[in-house]
């Protein structure tokens, strides 16, 4: 068994009486952070089997006390501005590679779009690495997190119904 660290981020913030059934629920290895600016979190030192299996009995006590799990926190989705401050590159030369004006192509797809795109640092560290030998920082615990964070915010906007996408998780 090991210990697993991560955040998940909650619908709303908890009045006292749901602190108290967060306990109850077993997040008692949970510390609440919410204030007016920020969005209200669990952070959780969980000592599980996996961290897979660790996020996912944390999010079922959070429902069982009454919250619905809206994401967990990561630093997944970066700018192309932190993508060269990461790579020891300059703006320019990352937004040439992104836009295909140079490189060997294929860099990953930004996340977003509408004039402000967001890139998945798990996947561009891995195409520099690949193409450029930059050493790829992120871990599996990086890449874990990514992906329950996506898995949670689907599960979330389909209101947990997700139906015959799971399959697409497995």
């Amino acid at each position: 068994m090991s210990r697993h660290e991560f955040t998940l981020v909650l619908d709303h913030t908890p009045t006292d009486d749901e602190l108290d059934a967060l306990f109850e629920a077993g997040l008692d290895d949970s510390t609440p952070e919410f204030g007016p600016r920020t969005a209200p979190v669990l952070h959780l030192h969980r000592d599980d089997e996996s961290l897979a299996s660790a996020i996912i009995s944390a999010v079922g006590q959070a429902e069982v006390a009454g919250f619905a799990v809206v994401g967990v926190r990561t630093e997944n989705l970066v700018t192309l501005k932190t993508i060269a401050a990461r790579t020891t590159r300059t703006y320019e030369s990352v937004r040439r590679l992104a836009n295909g004006d140079r490189g060997p192509g294929g860099f990953p797809a930004p996340m977003s779009g509408d004039g402000y795109a967001l890139y998945s640092w798990t996947e561009v560290a891995r195409w520099f690495a690949e193409h450029y030998g930059i050493p790829d920082t992120t871990t599996r615990y990086d890449r874990i997190i990514a992906a329950a964070d996506h898995l949670v915010r689907a599960r979330h906007l389909l209101g947990g119904d997700t139906g015959q996408l799971s399959a697409l998780a497995s």
